[in-house]
């Protein structure tokens, strides 16, 4: 079967992009043909940060050149749409095939009969409708939002990468679709969980941007002054008034880290606890990754977590009070610090790669 694997922005390098690489390798394994179609990007320094040596050379590659404004900042969100649709439709076009999977937003999707499969993250994430009321930025979103129920409506197959989404994507499109988690690095992470004994140390990871909270984190080291707090986290254009915020205002036993990918191993096999304070979060790859280092997991009570995190591998809470308890008990308790430990690592490897694929080649067998 003839596979062509859509996922415009490849240079992002977050969780999405690990979705697109296991998608590949799904496929292959499966003895499918896979095209990528993408826009250029960097294919050996991806390689190397995801550790896939030759997973390019496994597909066809469809490249075309990168995105660049023609208007300026101005219609954004449209001239990015439009510039890839353009692009995907002609690919579309010159070739045939017998499966259209789609990796990333669903507004990239060209028309096309061929039946298509979408992985779908957060419905129609509109950054400023996450923050605003505003009837002008409702006014603009508008012509989008019917562009993606358009879209969600010609696709055979919808996944969606939590239960959470799942219900999103039922109530925004009037779609059903079926969950299935992405997959998690959990075997680099693995021996970690192994280490003992535990410093009293809470870490948290991911990108420095207000969505993610670390400012609730910040102000939850405050409640636990005899307890050490490291943020690990990236900076898109390596600046950032937030995080200048963020280190203005943290105590004493707050510290910061950009992020290297082995530092932040090196921290999580050292740390007892791994604290999350995003809301409505999708999934949480990051979560995952630190249970399979041994961290217990304190995430809030929303969105995706919670169904990664039960009660039998670590704690949720909604009040930053209730957080802080949770910190002090595993500081006071190690017995019950130590059998969350194992209990988490356990349970992360429920959401290994091996399990994403045979669900992938699944579907495209199916659809």
């Amino acid at each position: 079967m003839k596979v062509l694997l859509v996922h415009p922005r490849l240079g992002v390098k977050g969780g999405g992009e690990r979705v697109a690489i296991h998608s590949i390798l799904a496929a292959t394994k499966a003895g499918h043909e896979v095209s990528l179609v993408s826009e250029r990007f960097d294919e050996a320094g991806f390689e190397d940060f995801y550790g896939c040596p030759g997973l390019f050379d496994k597909v066809n590659r469809c490249y075309y050149p990168l995105f660049k404004p023609l208007l300026g900042p101005r219609f954004l969100l449209y001239q990015r749409l439009a510039y890839h649709w353009v692009r995907i439709r002609s690919v579309v076009s010159r070739s045939s095939f017998d499966i259209v999977l789609s990796t990333q937003d669903i507004g990239y999707l060209p028309s096309t009969r061929t039946p298509v499969v979408q992985y779908c993250y957060f419905p129609e994430y509109f950054s400023h409708l996450q923050s605003s009321m505003s009837p002008v930025w409702r006014l603009y979103y508008g012509p989008a939002s019917a562009y993606y129920r358009n879209r969600a409506s010609r696709v055979r197959t919808l996944l969606s990468v939590s239960n959470f989404t799942r219900g999103i994507v039922e109530r925004k499109w009037g779609r059903d679709s079926t969950t299935v988690y992405p997959p998690c690095p959990v075997d680099a992470y693995s021996d970690l969980s192994r280490v003992q004994p535990r410093e009293n140390l809470v870490v948290t990871v991911g990108r420095f941007v207000p969505e993610k909270r670390f400012h609730t984190f910040v102000d939850l080291a405050r409640m636990v002054p005899g307890t050490r707090f490291v943020a690990i986290g990236s900076l898109a254009d390596g600046t950032s008034a937030y995080y200048e915020l963020l280190r203005r205002s943290a105590p004493e036993n707050v510290s910061f880290v950009l992020s290297p990918l082995r530092k932040a191993k090196e921290l999580l096999g050292r740390a007892m606890a791994y604290v999350h304070c995003a809301e409505n979060e999708h999934f949480g790859i990051t979560i995952v990754e630190a249970m399979a280092a041994g961290c217990v997991p304190i995430v809030h009570d929303s969105g995706g977590p919670r169904e990664i995190v039960s009660s039998d591998v670590g704690f949720r809470w909604r009040d930053l009070a209730v957080a802080a308890r949770q910190i002090t008990t595993l500081t006071e308790n190690d017995q019950l610090r130590g059998e969350l430990s194992a209990a988490s690592s356990s349970r992360a490897w429920e959401f290994r790669p091996e399990v994403f694929e045979s669900e992938i080649a699944r579907v495209l067998r199916v659809s």
